[in-house]
């Protein structure tokens, strides 16, 4: 059993939300934190990481926000737990 942290569960819930909508949409934190009802200061934290990650792009300015960096379809949930918790191995138990 693999266990993630909340940062995590709210992170593939922003992205699965961005990625329903069109790609080259962008999308403002403040909106993210509304449509996902996570609270605004974890959805700015999640969505610097995930950027910094390179599965989002930023745009800075007064139209700017994040947009998925590719297709939804190329991003896995190992992408994003490793943009969110850093570097992991998987095991096999015998």
């Amino acid at each position: 059993m693999i266990r993630i942290t909340r940062q995590t569960d709210y992170g593939i819930l922003l992205l699965s939300q961005m990625a329903s909508r069109p790609m080259e949409e962008v999308h403002t934190a403040k909106n993210a934190a509304q449509r996902s009802k996570v609270p605004l200061p974890m959805t700015s934290k999640i969505l610097k990481a995930l950027a910094k990650g390179g599965l989002l792009v930023s745009h800075r300015g007064v139209k700017g926000g994040y947009r998925l960096a590719s297709s939804a379809e190329h991003i896995s949930i190992g992408d994003v737990i490793q943009a969110l918790e850093g570097p992991f191995g998987m095991t096999e138990c015998s």
